[in-house]
């Protein structure tokens, strides 16, 4: 796994910030929301990495709506065996294609309208659906976990110098190792913790659609963590691409 956590007595010099909790308030319902401009979210996706499928001219891989042949949204594959699966069946068909790995950041801005919003249809990481399924039953999406405190309902914030921020991962596992490493020196604090699960496209939406710009600062503490499973697949790719020494 990649270790994303700096060491404890850098990320912990607001300490009462952890202790406490972050008290946002956000996520209960989504009728409060708070516009952010597509720069902005775009800034919360560059450390994403997405896989998606480009045809021989170079074109992303799009799905059609059914009702609306001319409503077409770019396909977001979150993790590669799922993309490379879906190339599989496209190169079946006779088509010339290739995987290319890109920021979501550059993604979604190229993509944006007039109202900071993106049209694009995401294959989320099907592990974490299942995780995700079992937290929410109902649950749909790429989804998000977040950890908070059960007794106070406060997100557990990421502090790394004098920043704070609200921490949403792609994966479960990752939310679990990130706990584990704040509370090292004090594990009966981690059984405090639950997990929420929301979906991407929700925040995304969320964080662009509400008028109310009063509390923009407060969208502005998410920091979304990628999996440390796809940046592994990531960084294997990389290197079996690379030229092998002479003999």
């Amino acid at each position: 796994m990649h270790k994303r956590f700096p060491p404890v007595g850098q990320s912990l010099s607001v300490a009462g910030a952890v202790a406490s909790g972050l008290a946002l308030g956000l996520f209960g319902m989504a009728q409060h929301a708070w516009a952010l401009t597509a720069d902005q979210i775009a800034s919360k996706l560059t450390q994403i990495p997405v896989f998606m499928i480009l045809d021989a001219q170079g074109e992303h891989l799009k799905a059609v709506s059914s009702d609306d042949p001319n409503i077409q949204a770019p396909v977001v594959f979150l993790d590669g065996p799922t993309a490379a699966a879906v190339l599989n069946q496209v190169e079946a068909e006779g088509q010339d294609a290739q995987i290319e790995i890109v920021d979501l950041a550059s993604i979604y801005r190229s993509m944006a309208d007039s109202s900071g919003q993106a049209p694009l249809l995401y294959f989320p990481i099907r592990s974490e659906v299942a995780v995700a399924v079992e937290l929410e039953p109902e649950f749909r999406g790429v989804p998000l976990f977040v950890p908070r405190r059960a007794n106070s309902n406060a997100y557990l914030p990421f502090v790394q110098g004098n920043e704070v921020s609200l921490p949403m991962f792609f994966s479960r596992e990752d939310l679990q190792t990130y706990v584990d490493w704040v509370f090292e020196d004090n594990p009966a604090g981690a059984e405090d913790i639950e997990v929420e699960v929301m979906s991407l496209e929700w925040l995304l939406t969320a964080m662009a659609a509400s008028e109310d710009t009063t509390a923009n600062n407060q969208f502005n503490q998410v920091r979304l963590f990628p999996s440390s499973e796809v940046l592994d697949f990531i960084e294997t790719i990389r290197q079996q691409q690379q030229p092998q020494p002479s003999n």
